[in-house]
């Protein structure tokens, strides 16, 4: 083949073997449904959020700029206190103790929602009962130990848990897709190999390519027939 490829020798590359590369699609795409589907567990999500103020009576009058800017910086001091081992602990004793205090560490992230006074808790995990009982048990206890902890400020509830049936990954439909643009790669990538490393000469064009040589002519291919069998069917119709 030409040291150098053109995007049409690729393309006809492609194009003559083009089956090759809907098996590699289809099997790396069937791969990757029976991946997600069977080995990959389903994580299911429970989501929460609390308002904070950083004053413990919250009237029209009192709420100021710099109050929410105080409270906003209260927000991710009142993440850590929720993280907090003995803080999780009261959590898990609530789950009959089925999970680790960092356990359920592992299983919850809270941010400050939009830069705002807003907290969002967000628990993940395989069994979507128990999301939902953890994320529920900080949002029971959350308050007083806020409260309790800074000595100041107010905590009110402004999402109770949520509680949901669907996981939120695997995401079969986007792996399955996925595996097949993979298999599609793949199969170029195998067919393009394949054309490298193949010597033989197709076709006369491709000699005039290779030596930059006029071709002259080209022997055409003929069928032998098989002589024995053509007297041996002759003999029998004498008979």
């Amino acid at each position: 083949m030409n040291e150098q490829l053109s995007i049409l020798d690729i393309i006809d590359m492609l194009l003559r073997r083009w089956i090759l590369i809907v098996v590699s699609a289809v099997l790396v795409g069937i791969f990757a449904f029976i991946y997600s589907e069977i080995f990959i567990s389903p994580v299911y999500s429970s989501k929460a959020s609390l308002y904070v103020n950083s004053s413990r009576e919250m009237t029209s009058t009192e709420i100021s700029t710099a109050s929410m800017t105080s409270s906003r910086q209260l927000v991710m001091t009142y993440a850590e206190i929720l993280q907090a081992r003995t803080f999780l602990e009261k959590v898990a004793q609530d789950l009959n103790n089925k999970y680790t205090s960092n356990e359920i560490k592992s299983m919850l992230s809270m941010e400050a929602l939009n830069d705002t006074e807003i907290l969002s808790i967000t628990v993940k995990g395989t069994n979507a009962d128990d999301v939902y009982k953890i994320t529920r048990s900080i949002i029971k206890y959350a308050p007083d130990e806020l409260i309790r902890v800074v000595e100041a400020g107010s905590v009110k509830v402004l999402d109770n848990a949520s509680e949901t049936t669907t996981p939120i990954s695997p995401n079969i439909r986007q792996n399955t897709f996925i595996g097949i643009f993979i298999g599609i790669l793949i199969g170029a990538f195998i067919i393009i190999v394949l054309e490298l490393f193949d010597t033989r000469i197709k076709n006369g064009n491709e000699i005039s390519q290779r030596y930059e040589e006029p071709l002259l002519g080209e022997i055409p291919s003929f069928v032998r027939k098989d002589v024995n069998s053509n007297n041996h069917s002759g003999r029998r119709k004498n008979k």
